[in-house]
């Protein structure tokens, strides 16, 4: 049975309930039993429930114990320079965590659990021998803002981090892997102010980067790039990243014109659809990107116009200001509260044109409610607004009759303007 006689530091913890544990560079082989024995761990962890911040550095540790999981109060994991090989699922039900540093070890993979660490803020794994495939769904971290892959052997950007999720990731650090080429899709991590992809194996220009003008802190140095002038630019230590993103941009590949059959045949595909269901079809200036308003929605909206905004500012205040523009022109004369029309802002990168604008049932028609994931169908929502309606004294005081509300007209604003809906 293991015993903590040869273990002065985890004495102290467990006697005096202390919240933190600390071993740093200790000679671990040298004592009985070693830090990596499950006994020895299990009987601290289970001991140690109190613990929120775990720090082991430099002592050798090759094992982590799925004991681990009895530290429900966990906040903090800090594991570096040991012999880690593997981590245990278990460590998924450590909802607390919010920063995890596991750099310097011998790892290849990273627990799927990971992706339900949905607090989880910071998360270093530099240096050890992680590929794409040992790697987990990072989307579901929407809380994620600082990613640390450098040193390990990834030959690409993990595809996970470009889902548009990832609202609060803003550094990431991808330097002295094995990746190739940058997809665009990087560009829609829109918040990302430090970007390191230095000592890789990239050739073409990252076109991504080019569009991502948030970027203060950007290194591209040590890539075998083709473009001559563009890999001397990256080495500069004394050049600006806005030159950097400046040259990327002003040498990004023009989006290539349609030929003349091309044309014909877009043509005759919207002549087509234009001729389903007494369709309109609203051009925005741009191939396939065309809205196709059905027949269903008509006598709803009778009239629809449609245009694309690019390079808008909408973070922090700016965001603010935007709803606030919006909501005041709805309830102007213009709008009548929705009545007479509406306006529906959406992200172009969240959907596939072409579109089509149609009305559904309100059995049929599933709405995403904003910060919300699961989708409920509009006759849900609007039962539960007539509930809260109901409920609500002060509003029902101006009807002469509370019982009567078969009548009740839900606004179509409650239905609109969320995730899927217009």
């Amino acid at each position: 049975m293991a015993t903590l006689a040869e273990w002065p530091e985890l004495v102290v913890v467990t006697k005096e309930q202390r919240f933190e544990l600390v071993l740093k560079s200790l000679d671990s082989q040298a004592r009985t039993p070693t830090l990596s024995d499950d006994g020895l761990q299990k009987m601290v962890f289970e001991k140690n429930h109190q613990l929120n911040f775990i720090s082991i550095a430099g002592c050798g540790m090759s094992y982590l114990s799925p004991s681990i999981v009895s530290c429900l109060q966990l906040t903090k994991l800090v594991i570096i320079r040991n012999e880690l090989a593997s981590v245990p699922e278990e460590i998924g039900t450590l909802s607390k965590l919010v920063f995890i540093d596991l750099s310097n070890n011998k790892l290849e993979r990273l627990p799927g659990s990971f992706s339900k660490l949905t607090k989880l803020e910071t998360l270093v794994v530099s240096g050890n021998q992680l590929t794409n495939d040992g790697l987990f769904d990072f989307s579901a971290i929407e809380s994620l803002h600082v990613l640390d892959l450098s040193y390990n052997n990834l030959t690409a950007v993990p595809p996970t981090l470009m889902c548009g999720k990832l609202v609060h990731l803003h550094t990431l650090n991808l330097a002295h892997n094995k990746i190739t080429d940058v997809a665009q899709e990087l560009n829609i991590i829109e918040h990302m102010k430090t970007l390191n992809l230095s000592e890789n194996e990239i050739t073409s220009l990252p076109w991504a980067i080019g569009q991502m003008e948030k970027i203060k802190v950007l290194d591209l140095s040590q890539n075998p790039f083709k473009d001559g002038r563009f890999k001397k630019l990256a080495n500069d230590k004394r050049a600006k990243v806005s030159a950097v993103i400046a040259y990327i941009a002003k040498n990004a590949p023009k989006a290539p014109k349609s030929s003349p059959a091309e044309a014909e045949a877009t043509e005759a595909t919207v002549s087509k659809e234009s001729a389903d269901e007494g369709a309109l079809l609203v051009r925005i200036g741009a191939p396939n990107m065309y809205v196709k308003r059905m027949e269903s929605v008509t006598s709803i909206r009778p009239f629809l116009a449609c245009c694309v905004f690019n390079n808008l500012d909408l973070t922090g205040e700016n965001f603010k200001k935007f709803i606030n523009i919006q909501t005041k022109l709805h309830a102007s004369s213009l709008c009548a509260n929705r009545e007479i029309a509406a306006i529906g802002t959406h992200e172009l990168k969240s959907f596939n044109p072409p579109l089509k604008y149609l009305a559904l049932p309100r059995d049929e028609l599933h709405i995403t409610a904003l910060h919300k994931k699961k989708p409920v169908s509009a006759r849900e929502l609007i039962e539960a607004l007539v509930r809260v309606y109901k409920e609500n004294d002060d509003m029902l005081s101006v009807f002469p009759d509370k019982n009567d509300l078969s009548s009740l007209n839900v606004r179509r604003e409650y239905v609109q303007n969320n995730e899927g809906t217009a």
